[in-house]
């Protein structure tokens, strides 16, 4: 960087220019910009490809640390203080124009590409996204396998931009009291600056380094986790002088090493790295020594360096549109893959990128370029709006006119579908939607023709059981009372406990609904993604023991209570591996750990009955129906004709005499073929069975249990 001196620690820190000098245009960083969207973009097309090309997004992070707190601190070193105003303004119409343009086309595309049981989804994420809290809206919906075969949102990747905003919100005003600080304490400001900067960035390290190995999912979007890379950029900016005494040939070097290590992440990593913590190390120091290379290198004659490459013609052009072409690629990618109906490959890969490149192109030329340079020539007639106090009144209005819009675009689909979920039934016409009942084995009931499927697969998302809202979902014994998420009658004769994970919880309301003659009390003891079994599950990083050990609280509750009838259901590990990617050491040890829990109540003399689990769409049936039709065989769920043979609860049961094993598949399927709509009522909601579906095996469950 091109400074005047500043005194850090006994040291000269160069921080900003004389008077009347420019600092020179780093082309080089714009070629940096071009690899950083250039690995999201083949990470995002042909993931298997390159595997770890979401190191791009912290290439990204430590480009902008370089860039924007550098700037701050150099107006904080020439006038002691920050014109916040000033930088929010300028923040507004370089990055909001271009966001909000991609935003209000992805709501446009939904409502006439996508069937209307995606909408209210990408509705929230739209919303989200314009407020700058996608990150934390992706990170505590990352662990639900709820929606796991759900589309991908196509805002996903608007997070990181959230995580900058955020960030940018933050920056400023901890840099403007450390300046107050500095004029009272009469310190140097810039010196003042840099520690700042260097605490947080500390801090934000050692945070991110314990979380993400507890929880990767969450700290991946985390702005917390992630400010560190920011600021190590922003320290680079600041620290970097322009003597040294290392020759400007290692620093070529440097660049070459730096471009390997970036290189080397792309190619070696992959989602079950505890990311970000220690492992963004790698390509944020190699970042960092690309950055420091171009400033030691830029102007050596001949010499062929990364900063020479990095500053070739082709390689600045991208990186001047890389922001559009950021916002533009993934909504390509998603729409594209939707109707692909898998991972393109090279052809359909190359199509995605030169739609993706012809789009970014006039956004960046007519958007961003436009709006970036031309915000302050308002219309005539708008003129004495623009700044009222030396406040840009002008631009925080239309700020928030266009936050307005945006929400206001995602709000209209989102309610066309509320508008249709009212409509959901509590209990269907069994002559008119039987449901199950119409595979039922000699005593099958006809379906009349000619009526609408319920629930209607806008709102299949909806249809849940009485466990859905609130704690009863996630059911915790050390944290609840024996008198919680308890349904059925209100004078019970008998009671029994329903236990397991959501795939249990679907049978709550069949059971309350087929007990409710006799006078049974249902207590749901279910909760999402904890199979009843005491052997944890793990993915690539972590292994799960707080549902193995909060069953085992559950098993003694269970004991005490000494219900009339324990039913058990689950997932099977194939819908776990696909939905959560978790898995267990092997297919005995997960027996075990059944059998494990299981024993207990039978030898307790408790009557104990398993359900054996649904099969598992790896597809989303609500949106195959809406866009093929209810008949469509490509929505059939195709299975296994020994699906129930290798089921590890099963196989448990059968190692336990005395305990029912209930297989309903025949209710489901017709041989290997599961249709996705039987008696007119639609079967599946995303994994789970729609609560309407599943309300039609009463019936069946009163007989088989003799309720």
């Amino acid at each position: 960087m091109p400074p005047t001196s500043q005194v850090l620690a006994g040291r000269h820190v160069r921080i900003r220019p004389p008077k009347g000098e420019r600092i020179p245009q780093r082309r080089d960083i714009q070629g940096l910009r071009t690899v950083a969207v250039g690995l999201v973009i083949v990470y995002h097309i042909w993931p298997s490809v390159l595997p770890g090309g979401f190191v791009g997004v912290d290439v990204f992070f430590v480009i902008s640390g370089f860039l924007i707190i550098g700037s701050l601190v150099r107006e904080i070193a020439g006038k002691e203080t920050l014109n916040l105003l000033a930088f929010y303004e300028r923040r507004i119409w370089r990055l909001l124009p271009a966001a909000t343009l991609v935003l209000i086309s992805i709501v446009l595309a939904t409502v006439v590409l996508l069937p209307q049981s995606r909408w209210q989804s990408i509705s929230m994420d739209v919303i989200m996204s314009g407020l700058q809290i996608q990150n934390w809206n992706q990170a505590f919906s990352a662990n639900s396998y709820a929606q796991a075969t759900a589309l991908v949102s196509p805002v996903q990747h608007y997070w990181s931009l959230a995580v900058e905003e955020q960030f940018y919100i933050l920056i400023p005003l901890l840099l403007l009291g450390g300046a107050a600080l500095a004029r009272n304490a009469r310190l140097n400001a810039t010196t003042v600056s840099v520690w700042v900067v260097a605490l947080i960035t500390v801090a934000s390290f050692g945070h991110s380094v314990l979380f993400s190995s507890s929880h990767h999912e969450i700290a991946y979007f985390a702005t917390t986790t992630r400010i560190w890379e920011l600021g190590a950029g922003g320290l680079a900016a600041l620290l970097l002088r322009d003597r040294v005494p290392l020759q400007r040939k290692f620093w070529a070097f440097a660049g070459w090493l730096g471009l390997a290590g970036v290189a080397y992440s792309a190619f070696s990593f992959s989602t079950s790295l505890a990311f970000p913590g220690y492992a963004a190390l790698l390509p944020v120091m190699a970042t960092l020594l690309i950055l420091a290379s171009g400033s030691r290198t830029g102007d050596i004659p001949g010499a062929f360096s990364v900063t020479s490459l990095l500053s070739l013609r082709p390689m600045t052009f991208v990186g001047d549109i890389s922001y559009s072409l950021y916002l533009w690629h993934w909504p390509i990618v998603v729409f594209y893959v939707f109707f692909l109906g898998r991972e393109p490959g090279i052809v359909h890969g190359t199509v995605i990128a030169g739609i993706s490149v012809a789009l970014a192109v006039p956004s960046y030329y007519l958007v961003e370029q436009r709006f970036r340079h031309g915000y302050k020539h308002l219309p005539a007639g708008l003129a004495r709006f623009k700044t009222i106090n030396r406040v840009p009144v002008g631009s925080f209005v239309a700020a928030l006119g266009v936050v307005i819009a945006t929400t206001g675009s995602a709000l209209a689909p989102w309610g066309i579908v509320e508008a249709k979920s009212q409509e959901l039934q509590s209990l269907l016409n069994t002559r008119e939607y039987p449901g199950a009942l119409a595979f039922d084995p000699g005593r099958a009931v006809p379906v009349p023709a000619g009526l609408p499927i319920q629930p209607d697969p806008s709102v299949a998302l909806k249809d849940v059981p009485l466990t859905g809202a609130g704690q009863c979902g996630v059911y915790d014994p050390a944290s609840m009372g024996v008198d919680q998420c308890v349904y059925g009658a209100e004078n019970p004769t008998k009671s029994m406990v329903v236990v397991g994970d959501s795939h249990a919880a679907q049978y709550v309301d069949p059971l309350v609904l087929a007990g409710a003659p006799s006078g049974w009390e249902v207590r749901a003891m279910v909760r999402n993604g904890c199979p009843f079994t005491s052997t944890p599950p793990a993915d690539a990083t972590t292994v799960y023991h707080n549902c193995s050990n909060q069953n085992q609280v559950s098993l003694q509750r269970i004991l005490a209570l000494r219900p009339d009838l324990v039913v058990v259901s689950g997932m099977r590990p194939e819908g776990y591996d696909h939905a959560l990617h978790w898995r267990w050491d092997s297919p005995e040890s997960l027996v075990n750990g059944y059998v494990d829990l299981l024993r207990p109540l039978q030898a307790a003399g408790l009557r104990v009955a398993v359900v054996l689990d649904n099969p598992y769409p790896r597809f989303s049936a609500p949106d195959c129906v809406q866009l093929k039709g209810p008949d469509s065989a490509q929505c059939h769920v195709i299975r296994p004709r020994q699906d129930t043979s290798d089921d590890p609860l099963k196989r448990a049961a059968d190692q336990i005499d005395g305990v029912e094993v209930l297989d309903l598949s025949e209710y489901v399927c017709r041989g290997t073929t599961c249709p996705a709509v039987i008696g007119n009522v639609l079967v599946y909601r995303d994994n789970h069975l729609t609560n309407t579906f599943a309300k039609s095996l009463a019936p069946v469950l009163a007989r088989r249990l003799d309720l």
